[in-house]
Parts: structure tokens; C-alpha cells; sequence
């Protein structure tokens, strides 16, 4: 056996050892024919490298030539290809001749143009219109470029003489002669498209330059005529409207209107096609679909998820009964503050479908009587609008808007007297507004009577079209809150616990609704500059305001820098409360577990990553070097070696209790003889709320320095204490069983740690037991104790269990004799309770 395992052994050794050295064969194999083919390789690269540096230096002078004709036919090929491709000029070609026809026909009216509103329209356009040449000067700017680099290169090619090199061979000449005689033949041929593109650019350029001086013109022209209008608006330029003579020399009414018609058509026109105004139109288009998507998928989600959702559609007045207008009001509202100065008949088309669509909403919802003046202003908005569009003046037109002026003053005086009667049904402010209103359309009236007819119109047109807008705006608010608190209800899903389902939409109403009118009164105040045509000078004043820079010692600033600072940092202090809010409410309203309560003392390092991120924007924003911030950080520390030490102090306490934790919001702490509960930590006090109800703010150094008890620092749970007092003569093992049958029973009281009864005390009146168990809920301690103290009464009452009558202590001054000591003094954990 032996023998035969070592022949296998021999064998195998030896199949092995083979098997090696093939491999090894193999490998040196490779290795041989892999250096013989990279040597092969490398000498014949030499070898083509020798041809090359052979002929080269044979010949350079046909060297040269074949390289400069193999240059300048790559050169050809790629500036060949760019030309055919020629240059996006069409639509230029296809918008100047329109253009050009529109400003000849804007020029005359100009010339011939007598109101404000108009001039400031035209302005407006030509604004715009300037901003488009630009943009074609710089396009063709760099077709002129391109073209000129390209003529570049044909002089070069014309001017190079090395092309012209006979070669000394006669069979390279004949050859090389036919190539140049090619080249140059493309070349020239390039050199005439050249010219013509050339050409044809330049006179579109020159048409552009010319348009673009002809609305400078214009501008010039639009900006004298305002001035004129100005002053003469202040003189009696119109004449007394009783002196006919004046009367006569006005424009005929019916010439007027066919003048008003064509312009208007004009501007409309070009206000509805111009790219320019693409943005708004898309804007106005969405923000219609968005709102009344969202108004539909909230009611709907409301009637299939709710069974009593006819109790919550009667607190709704407007967007369940009319969701169409309801949506048609709030974008005929906003839809020209999308838009960069729009035609001034776009905005007064706006101002009556949002006058017709509130109409039909306010109609069950307001008093009758306000009802009626709505009736009465909108057919005089719809005559002021029509009155603000001509293009010259007319005797008819003074008389209409007088008399239109009385009847408006009419009828405020009357809805007025019914505000007396009944002020809480009505809009609030709203008795102010009117007399604000009556007033202008006096001034208006004089204004008109004495012959300054465009100050007349101009206020009496905005007092009333402002009037209209502000019904518009505060309607505007009652939807976007309907929606709201639509939304809100239509997500309450206890079951699952989202947010909205706790958010309590009173609360919410108040906050935003303050937002909402702010902004609005800011939209409704753009809204009066605009038809006292006032906003591109307030526009220009503010701005030189903000952008002139000011310098304080060798610090320059501007008020724009300061703006953009303070904005920021606003934002910034904004959002973080908001985080705050949702944060803190929605722990408050969840169930969570005490653990997880305590994490939202993390909000604090939140709102402190977002002061400093703001802060750093705000600096960067305000264009701020930070080198000054250095010098502010400087004088801060300076600052705080004289005074604000305690500050500091509390604001680096914040720092510390929210990285450390050692309090934490929801814990129930005792500090400076003061318990309660930690409702905030904040970044530089902390909000404590007490028993009582009161609230206590402890600075943050105070609960860092100080001995701070926390009774929920590790767990939730509390100790409760009972000392009971039997008389003398009761069976002391049915006492024990009575007590522990109680706290080992009560459902409230905690197994682990088990609940204990022991024999604590003989004093001179009573035997004292004490009865030890555990609330799993601190903040439910008390009503536990008192439920074990009755569960006691109650059975020592059935087992007729004595409990002694403590004694109160008298002193006798006169007779020096003092009552016994042995009266009943309360546990030292009897102590008032903690704050839930």
C-alpha cells in the first residue's frame, strides 16, 4: 500500500513539474514575440520619420506651399460652412416694417394727443420697444462681427504672396497652380457672399438705428408734452364751462371717438402680440387653472370626505357657490400687476370683469345698500374708463363727468347714512373711505367748473376706479381666507395626524390675514400711483434715493445696501418663527412620547442655524466687505468688555443648553424657587410656564449656573408619598392588607417599580404607615393621589379604621402653657405641584 502511494506521488510531481515548464516556454514565447513586434514597430516610425525629415529638407519651398494650400482649403471649408448658414435675421425683417408703420401712426398721435393717460401709455410701449432694439442691435452686432472676421480672412488670403511660389519641379508646378487657381476661385466667390451678406446686414441695421433714434425722438417728444401738460393742468386752460365760446374750439365728439377706437385697437393690438408680454400672459393663464383647481380639489375632497360638510359650507359665502368667479375675480385683480406697465385699456378691461364678477358674489352676501352703490359705481366706472381712453378733450365729455360726479356724491352721502344706522354689517372703514371719496369728487367738480378739466378728470377717474379696486381687494381677501380654511378642513384626517389636522384655523386666519391686507394696501397704493400716472416718477425718485452712495468717515453706503440688509435678516427672523409656530403646535397637539417631546428643543439650534446663514446672506446681499463686518465684530467685543457681558453670557447659555441638553422643553424643572414647566428655550431667555398660570422668563445663564432640579430629565415618571395616620388599637395587619390591596391595584399606579407599604412611626397620638408608589406620568401625580387617598378613606370608613384628629397649635401668651407637640404635620412631599 505504501509502495503504491509513492509511485502516485512520483507521477504526480512529475505532471506538475511538466506542466511548469510549458508555462514557463509560453511565457518567454510571448515575451519574445511581444519585443519583436513593438522593435518592428518603432524602426519603421523612424523610418517614415527619415522620409519625412528628407524630403523636408529636399524641398521646403514646395513644403510651404502645400502646407499654406492645405491650410487655406481647411480655412475655406469651416468659414464656407458658417456663411451658408447664414444669419437669423428673419424675424427682424418680418417685425420692423409693422413697427415702423405703428411709430408713424404713434407720432401723430402724439402730436395730437391732449390727455395724460394716453401720452403715458405710448410712453410706455416705446419703453418697451427701445428694450427690443437693443436686443437687435446686439444681434446684429455680432453678425457684423462674424462677417468681418470673415473678410479678415479673405485679405489675408489675397494678400498672402508665399501662394504665388513657382516650384522647380515641372511636374509639382503644374499641379500646385491648378490647386491655387482652385483656391483662389472659392475664395473670391466666398468674397462676394461676403459682401452681399455684408450689405444686406448693414441696411438692416441702418433701418434698426433709424427706428431706434425715431423712438428716442419720440420719448423726447412724450416726456415735452407731459411737462406741457403739467403746467397748463393747473392754469384754466379749458375755459369756464359756462363760456361757449371755449366749448366751440374743442374737439367734436364724434371724431374723437374714431380717433380713441383706432388708437386703442392699435395699442391692444400690439399689447397682445408683443413677445414682450408673453410672460404675463402665461402668468394670468396659470395662476386662473392653479386657483381654481385648487378651490375645486378642496371642495369636492370636502363633500366626499365629510358627512357634515354642509355645516362648513355654510361659513363659506364665495368660492363654494361660485368657484368660476370667485377664480375670475382673483386673476382680473392681479393679472395687470404681472405685466410691465400694460396698456392703460388691458388694465381698465381687468377692472370691469372684476367689477362684474364681484357683483354677482357680493350680491347675497352685503347689505342691499351697498349692493345699489355697487350698481350705481360700476356704470359710472364703466363711462370713466371709456372717458379716460379719448385722445383729445370734449365739451360733452366735461358735462358727463360733472354730472356723474353728482350722482356719485349722491349716493355715498345716502349709503353713508344707512352706515349710521347699522356700522357692524359693513366693511370696516368704510364710512372713512367715503368721505375721503365724496371729498375728491368735490375738488373734481370745482376743478371741472373752473375750467382745469384735466386735474378734474385725472382726480375724479382715480378716486373712483381706486374706489372700485379696494371692493375688489378686500373681496379678494375674504376668497384667498374661504380658501384656506377650505383646505384646512378638507385635509383633517386625525387618523393620520398631518399637520393640517391640528393647525387651528382661527389662529392661522389671524396670522395671515394681517399678511394678506398689507399686501394688498401695497398692491391697491401701486395701483392709485399708476392712474395718477405718478409711478415712474416715484419709481425714478426712490430709486436715486436708494442708489446714491453716502459716506460716513471713509465708509460708503447706500440705502439700497441697508434695504437688502434689513429685508434679510427680516426674512430670515420670519422664517424662523414660522418653523417655530408649526413646530412647537405640532407638538403640543400630537400624542408623542416624552422622549420625543424633548427632541423639539432641537428648534433652537434651527432658528440659530438660520439668524447666522441669514446674516451672512444679508452681508453678502448688501454688497457688504468683510473686512468692515471685522470692524463691526470688533467694536462689539470692546462693547462687551464695558457692558453687555450678561447678554453675551445668555446668548453663549443658549448656545450650551442646545448643544448639552441638560433642560430641555416639556421638562418640568424647579430653579430659583420657582417650578414649573420649560414651554421655550430661546436664544437668549427661556419661557417657563408656572402653576399659577403664569409665565416666567429666566435668563439661560441662570439655568447653567444655578442648582436646576429637573424632575423629567431621564424618564416621565414620579414618586408619590402618602402618610397615613391609624389610632392606637387598630389590627396593624388589616391596615397593611387595606393599603396594599389599594396601590397594588389601582390601574394607574406603575407595577415596576412595585408600589410599597410600611410601618413608618410611633407618634404620640397615632401609628403612621407609608404608603410608596410611582406615577408613569408626572403630570398626572395629583389626580392619582387624590384618587388613592379617596380609594383609603372610603375602606378605613367601611372597615371602621379610626384615623385620628390633628391638633392645631395654640400658644397662650399669659399662661405660658403650650399645646402638645405631637399634632399632625403634613409629608415633606406634600409640596404644591408642578405645572402640567
Amino acid at each position: 500500500m505504501q509502495n503504491i502511494f509513492k509511485i502516485c506521488c512520483i507521477i504526480l510531481i512529475a505532471l506538475t513539474t511538466s506542466a511548469l515548464s510549458q508555462e514557463c516556454f509560453a511565457q518567454v514565447k510571448n515575451k519574445k514575440l511581444h519585443g519583436s513586434l513593438r522593435d518592428s514597430l518603432r524602426e519603421r516610425v523612424l523610418h517614415r520619420d527619415s522620409v519625412i525629415r528628407s524630403f523636408k529638407h529636399s524641398n521646403s519651398s514646395i513644403n510651404n506651399l502645400l502646407a499654406k494650400i492645405e491650410d487655406y482649403t481647411t480655412s475655406y471649408v469651416e468659414t464656407n460652412s458658417d456663411l451658408s448658414r447664414g444669419f437669423d435675421t428673419l424675424e427682424i425683417s418680418q417685425q420692423l416694417p409693422p413697427l415702423e408703420k405703428r411709430m408713424a401712426l404713434m407720432r401723430n398721435t402724439i402730436n395730437k394727443s391732449t390727455t395724460l393717460g394716453n401720452l403715458v401709455t405710448i410712453r410706455g410701449i416705446i419703453d418697451h420697444l427701445k428694450d427690443q432694439m437693443n436686443l437687435w442691435e446686439d444681434q446684429v452686432t455680432v453678425y457684423n462681427n462674424q462677417l468681418d472676421d470673415i473678410h479678415t480672412k479673405v485679405s489675408d488670403f489675397k494678400a498672402d504672396t508665399g501662394l504665388r511660389t513657382i516650384p522647380a519641379d515641372s511636374s509639382l508646378r503644374e499641379r500646385c497652380f491648378i490647386e491655387v487657381q482652385s483656391l483662389e476661385k472659392k475664395w473670391n466667390d466666398l468674397d462676394n457672399s461676403v459682401q452681399r451678406s455684408i450689405i444686406r446686414i448693414g441696411v438692416l441695421e441702418n433701418r434698426i438705428s433709424a427706428l431706434s433714434i425715431l423712438l428716442i425722438d419720440l420719448d423726447d417728444k412724450i416726456d415735452l408734452k407731459i411737462h406741457e401738460f403739467t403746467l397748463k393742468s393747473m392754469t384754466n386752460e379749458y375755459g369756464f364751462i359756462w363760456d361757449w365760446k371755449k366749448a366751440q374750439a374743442l374737439d367734436r365728439l364724434d371724431s374723437t371717438l374714431v380717433k380713441t377706437v383706432r388708437l386703442n385697437v392699435l395699442l391692444y393690438s400690439y399689447f397682445l402680440t408683443s413677445k414682450s408680454n408673453w410672460g404675463g400672459h402665461l402668468a394670468s393663464l396659470l395662476t386662473l387653472i392653479v386657483f381654481f383647481a385648487w378651490v375645486y380639489h378642496c371642495r369636492r375632497k370636502v363633500m366626499r370626505d365629510n358627512q357634515e360638510h354642509n355645516v362648513i359650507f355654510d361659513q363659506i359665502h364665495y368660492i363654494v357657490k361660485h368657484p368660476y368667479l370667485s377664480a375670475l375675480t382673483v386673476i382680473s385683480i392681479l393679472s395687470p400687476y404681472f405685466y410691465d406697465h400694460p396698456v392703460q385699456a388691458f388694465a381698465h378691461t381687468m377692472l370691469l370683469i372684476m367689477m362684474g364678477s364681484i357683483g354677482i358674489l357680493i350680491k347675497e352676501n352685503w347689505p342691499t345698500s351697498l349692493f345699489k352703490f355697487w350698481r350705481i359705481l360700476f356704470i359710472v366706472a364703466i363711462i370713466f374708463c371709456l372717458s379716460s381712453l379719448q385722445v383729445t378733450i370734449t365739451y360733452e365729455d366735461r358735462i358727463i363727468l360733472l354730472l356723474l360726479s353728482g350722482l356719485v356724491i349722491y349716493q355715498s352721502i345716502t349709503l353713508l347714512k344707512h352706515i349710521k344706522i347699522s356700522q357692524d354689517t359693513y366693511p370696516p372703514y368704510l364710512s372713512l373711505i367715503l368721505k375721503v371719496f365724496i371729498a375728491l369728487h368735490i375738488i373734481s367738480i370745482l376743478l371741472n367748473l373752473t375750467g382745469r378739466f384735466s386735474l378734474a378728470k385725472i382726480v375724479e377717474v382715480s378716486a373712483t376706479l381706486n374706489i372700485c379696486l379696494a371692493m375688489g381687494f378686500y373681496l379678494l381677501v375674504q376668497i384667498l381666507m374661504e380658501s384656506l380654511f377650505l383646505q384646512l378642513e378638507g385635509n383633517k384626517d386625525p387618523d393620520q395626524h398631518p399637520i393640517n389636522s391640528y393647525l387651528d384655523f382661527k389662529t392661522l386666519q389671524k396670522k395671515s390675514k394681517g399678511f394678506l391686507v398689507k399686501i394688498t394696501a401695497i398692491l391697491w397704493l401701486i395701483a392709485l400711483a399708476k392712474n395718477l400716472t405718478i409711478d415712474d416718477y416715484l419709481y425714478d425718485q426712490g430709486n436715486d434715493f436708494l442708489n446714491h452712495p453716502y459716506k460716513i468717515s471713509s465708509t460708503a453706503f447706500t440705502f439700497r445696501s441697508v434695504l437688502v440688509f434689513i429685508i434679510v435678516i427680516w426674512t430670515s427672523g420670519l422664517i424662523a418663527r414660522v418653523i417655530s409656530y408649526f413646530y412647537d403646535f405640532a407638538g403640543q397637539q400630537t400624542k408623542l412620547t416624552p422622549q420625543a417631546k424633548k427632541t423639539r428643543s432641537s428648534i433652537l439650534l434651527i432658528r440659530l442655524t438660520i439668524f447666522v446663514v441669514g446674516f451672512f446672506v444679508a452681508i453678502t446681499a448688501a454688497g457688504i466687505p468683510m473686512d468692515r463686518v471685522t470692524i463691526i465684530i470688533g467694536a462689539l467685543g470692546v462693547g462687551i468688555g464695558f457692558g453687555l457681558q450678561n447678554i453675551v453670557n445668555n446668548l453663549v447659555s443658549g448656545v450650551i443648553l442646545a448643544f448639552e441638553k441638560p433642560v430641555q422643553v416639556g421638562d418640568i424643572i424647579e430653579v430659583s424657587g420657582k417650578s414649573g414647566t420649560i414651554k421655550e428655550i430661546g436664544i437668549r431667555s427661556s419661557k417657563i410656564e408656572c402653576g399659577d398660570g403664569s409665565e416666567l422668563i429666566i435668563p439661560n445663564g441662570d439655568l447653567i449656573s444655578q442648582h436646576v432640579i429637573n424632575w423629567t430629565l431621564t424618564d416621565n415618571h414620579r414618586r408619590v408619598e402618602l402618610l397615613i395616620r391609624v389610632a392606637y388599637g387598630t389590627d396593624v395587619e388589616k391596615v397593611e392588607n387595606i393599603l396594599n390591596g389599594i396601590v397594588q391595584n389601582h390601574p394607574d399606579i406603575m407595577k415596576a417599580p412595585a408600589a410599597s407599604v410600611v410601618l413608618y412611626n410611633f407618634s404620640d397620638s397615632a401609628i403612621e404607615f407609608r404608603a410608596l408608589f410611582w406615577s408613569a406620568d408626572i403630570s398626572k401625580w395629583v389626580s392619582l393621589k387624590s384618587s388613592v387617598m379617596r380609594a383609603i378613606y372610603l375602606a378605613f370608613e367601611q372597615e371602621k379604621i379610626e384615623i385620628p384628629q390633628g391638633q392645631l397649635q395654640v400658644l397662650f401668651p399669659e399662661s405660658g402653657i403650650h399645646p402638645p407637640s405631637n399634632i399632625y404635620a403634613p409629608s415633606s412631599n406634600d409640596h404644591p405641584d408642578p405645572p402640567k
